[in-house]
């Protein structure tokens, strides 16, 4: 069979719903026609379909909708499609679109092709560092996904019940005829490990293009999954062996306050470029939580270069993207999780050493490195700087689920037509639904 009467079959049966996009960041052919791949070239091609397929507006986009960094007002409220406002105020009701789960799925399918396909093309003397790029990005592109979606559909990784949590379908192929079944947390995430670890021998250290995968990317990779597995030890490793490649930070002094989009993108810090399935208006009309806005000092830069004057509020303009609301892996970012393990594994300097080398980046000459007498006083302290950093990123979800298996106690609250909606810690919706569709195509278990 055609490859792309494959794929638009396997992507009819997880409801994508739109046709994909054949642009490419390197001028391949396309995978639109009737192309049967032949060659590592082909294979290549196909993992290098960035828009709307492996890179362009494919991460998942309910988490970040439905967490606690904006609020939307009335008449916003009022003027959305039923499932944007069932999602605002965590209101489990059948739905169908806005499906991440089929978008995460587009991705882990191409890989999974590649993968197999790859069987059938010997490798050689004369092909070896193509063939690894080939296989080494197939198993990159799966676990960046997977975990994508065990972030947003599982619950938080708790070593206590990881083997009995529902966790994902872990699709190993590319025959979609083979039926969807949940695993449990526990083999979702030792997947995700199993899968990025084995792609870092095959990877260059550095990428042609941030589309590509790389083992710089690998490691920031292992880096987010271990620290939401909350090992701490894992996420630091990673993590230092992420920044030992490059520790590139934008220096915000010379950013433009005014710009409209004052970052560029695929700028120094961007390890590997992803960005959100934006179909849910909500969050681009959203404004930032007044609480959040209020605690940058008036000399931290991102109060300026984040955000914009919206009415009597603020939105968001500080992506790392151009299109919509960036999702991938980023120094600022692996800075961050070097900072946060260190400080819970007690080495206090070297924690405030990771921030304020951060810091110093974000803020305008008046920086005075930050103090902390304690490493849970410095943990407080990089959790606070965590949040404001890495807004609209796609990773308050999951940061709000993992602190609360640490204790944090965090409770969201939306406010409409003058009545109060509450998400308390660890409630069964922080593993937010499945689509009906799905539900009803696999007869896989819903989430409680």
């Amino acid at each position: 069979m055609k490859y792309f009467k494959i794929l638009l079959t396997y992507l009819t049966i997880f409801a994508i719903g739109h046709t994909l996009s054949c642009n490419k960041y390197l001028d391949k052919k396309s995978s639109n026609g009737t192309v049967t791949p032949t060659s590592l070239a082909d294979l290549q091609g196909l993992l290098d379909d960035a828009n709307n397929v492996m890179n362009r507006g494919v991460t998942p986009i309910l988490g970040e909708a439905s967490s606690d960094d904006f609020f939307i007002l009335q008449s916003v409220y009022d003027s959305r499609k039923t499932t944007e406002q069932d999602f605002y105020i965590w209101k489990r009701t059948p739905y169908q679109f806005p499906n991440d789960w089929s978008k995460s799925y587009a991705p882990v399918f191409s890989a999974n092709f590649s993968l197999e396909y790859l069987t059938k093309i010997e490798r050689t003397a004369a092909n070896s560092s193509a063939w690894d790029q080939v296989k080494g990005s197939a198993f990159f592109y799966r676990a960046y996904n997977f975990l994508n979606l065990l972030w947003n559909h599982s619950k938080a990784y708790d070593t206590e019940t990881s083997k009995t949590d529902l966790g994902i379908a872990l699709r190993l192929g590319a025959d979609f005829n083979d039926p969807s079944q949940r695993s449990s947390v526990e083999e979702g995430y030792q997947r995700v490990i199993a899968d990025t670890k084995a792609a870092i021998p095959l990877l260059p250290i550095k990428p042609t293009h941030p589309f590509r995968p790389s083992q710089w990317a690998a490691y920031a990779l292992l880096a987010r999954a271990y620290l939401s597995m909350r090992i701490y030890d894992s996420a630091s490793h990673y993590a230092s062996l992420a920044l030992e490649i490059s520790d590139s930070l934008i220096d915000f002094k010379g950013l433009s306050a005014n710009s409209a989009k004052p970052i560029i993108e695929f700028n120094t810090e961007t390890i590997f470029y992803t960005d959100m399935y934006t179909y849910v208006s909500t969050l681009g009309r959203g404004l930032i939580d007044t609480t959040l806005y209020s605690s940058y000092h008036d000399d931290d830069l991102r109060k300026v270069i984040y955000f914009r004057v919206n009415g009597n509020y603020y939105s968001f303009k500080g992506s790392y993207s151009i299109t919509g609301f960036f999702s991938g892996l980023a120094t600022d970012e692996i800075f961050l999780i070097q900072a946060e393990c260190l400080a819970r594994q007690g080495n206090t300097s070297g924690a405030l050493a990771s921030l304020n080398k951060l810091l110093k980046t974000r803020w305008n000459t008046k920086f005075t490195p930050l103090q902390a007498e304690s490493s849970q006083e410095a943990l407080v302290l990089i959790l606070k700087e965590r949040r404001k950093e890495l807004i609209f990123r796609g990773l308050r979800w999951i940061d709000i689920k993992r602190l609360n298996k640490e204790g944090s106690g965090i409770d969201l609250k939306r406010y409409i037509n003058s009545t109060e909606f509450i998400l308390k810690a660890n409630d069964d919706y922080f593993a937010l639904p499945l689509p009906t569709d799905i539900i009803q195509q696999t007869s896989m278990p819903q989430n409680p």
